[in-house]
């Protein structure tokens, strides 16, 4: 995976072990998730009035909440837990890989570090011993988080006061990237440059003024760009939707507060590459994992909201190594974010917190990740995030949180099932979209 097997110097990160090998006792597959670290008590409890003391393993980020919200923001920092795992054959490629996948070759700047040959890459991490930033990205953007996912999902925005508005989706991805050829459909569709890396859908189920509204699309292994598309039920049509997956156009149902390349905290979008990366760093920082209380089914919305954050009490932090990828934007290109970072758990390559700066390099945005092991298929993905603006005190959370749909007899996502291929092209929408 290219993470340290070893503990660090004072034990507070332990070796890791193997992670989770066996789902814990009292778990029934296809049922919410047990929480195997139910009974670890927590160690301490960093506030506004004792951040400081913890300065070295807080993200400037985490510091600026505890500055934006002395009165309500607090960590409580519970046993690292290095719960991550996968499949046998995951390991065993990525070990192939560290010594043979390759960029495509190009001499232009903004494309050489934006197409994998696909001829010298298994399923596995891409540059398990990754020297640059774009390496590092590649690897964190195309996770693994199995072949395939569809779930019920909610999403909330939520102003300053602490009131939201909320809405339900149906979420398909399909990552053909870690796919054998054969599951990938014979369609001419699906064959396009090269094939498909990484594919998406929404349909839009609440509020009902987007009900029905639905969106599909791939990028591929020569073209990173989102190829998507967009039913409208009011129009009865399908139209191109370039702003889908592109850069800094607003994310799907955010509200403006998160951007499409803020997808996983920070991900790869468009067909070049707008960020220089600095060089790669690896630090030890206080950060969500293994978020299994928020994850318990019964848990609302007004459980977990709160002015300009989510409630602490659902919060579980840990200390754990993470790779350190900043970037500022090239130039010629113009982002809104001008400068971000992302923060990438060594164990699993998935993003666990970040930060975006505006056009004065100021503080404008937190991202946090809270991410748990799906041990029943030995993989790791976000339970749900949020998106802090810390300077209008708004922010929003992804489609997640699967557990809120128990009102609607809804249960946790489904991971590597068989994918509904024709929601990712134009003539799927149209046949399935309804008015």
């Amino acid at each position: 995976m290219g993470s340290e097997r070893a503990g660090n110097a004072d034990g507070s990160i332990p070796a890791w072990t193997g992670g989770i090998t066996e789902p814990p006792a009292g778990y029934t597959p296809g049922d919410w998730y047990v929480d195997p670290f139910a009974d670890d008590e927590i160690l301490f409890t960093i506030t506004a009035q004792n951040y400081k003391q913890y300065a070295d393993k807080l993200t400037p980020g985490t510091q600026g909440l505890f500055v934006r919200y002395p009165d309500t923001f607090v960590m409580h920092i519970y046993p690292s837990r290095r719960s991550a795992s996968y499949p046998g054959f995951f390991y065993e490629n990525s070990i192939w890989n560290a010594t043979n996948t390759e960029f495509v070759s190009n001499d232009k700047p903004t494309l050489a570090e934006r197409s994998v040959n696909k001829e010298t890459f298994r399923p596995g991490v891409w540059f398990p011993i990754p020297q640059t930033g774009g390496e590092a990205m590649w690897n964190h953007t195309y996770y693994y988080w199995g072949k395939s996912y569809k779930a019920t999902s909610y999403g909330i925005n939520i102003f300053a006061d602490g009131s939201y508005a909320d809405q339900m989706l149906i979420d398909r991805w399909f990552a053909p990237w870690a796919m054998p050829a054969g599951e990938i459909p014979n369609d001419s569709y699906f064959k396009r440059n090269g094939g498909p890396v990484l594919c998406a859908s929404q349909e839009n189920l609440y509020p009902p003024r987007t009900a029905g509204q639905m969106f599909g699309g791939c990028n591929s292994w020569t073209e990173n760009d989102f190829d998507a598309y967009l039913y409208i039920p009011g129009q009865r049509r399908v139209r191109k939707a370039p702003e889908i997956g592109f850069y800094d156009s607003p994310g799907t149902g955010s509200d403006g507060l998160r951007t499409s390349d803020s997808r996983w905290v920070w991900a790869i979008t468009g067909s070049e590459e707008w960020y220089e990366y600095g060089d790669l760093k690896k630090g030890e920082y206080y950060v969500p994992y293994n978020a299994y209380k928020m994850a318990q089914p019964g848990i609302t919305f007004d459980d977990l909201v709160r002015p300009g954050h989510l409630n602490p009490e659902y919060v579980r932090y840990e200390l754990h190594r993470t790779w350190v990828i900043e970037g500022h934007t090239r130039p010629q290109f113009r982002h809104l974010s001008p400068h971000r970072l992302v923060y990438v758990d060594e164990d699993t390559w998935a993003g666990v917190t970040g930060e975006m700066y505006d056009g004065q390099d100021k503080l404008w945005r937190v991202v946090e990740s809270y991410n748990i092991n799906f041990y029943d298929q030995k993989l790791n993905f976000f339970w749900g995030d949020a998106h802090m603006d810390v300077i209008s005190g708004r922010y929003s959370s992804s489609s997640s949180f699967y557990n809120i749909g128990v009102k609607d007899g809804n249960g946790p996502p489904v991971f590597n099932g068989d994918p509904e291929w024709e929601y990712m092209k134009p003539s799927g929408l149209r046949k399935l979209g309804v008015r």
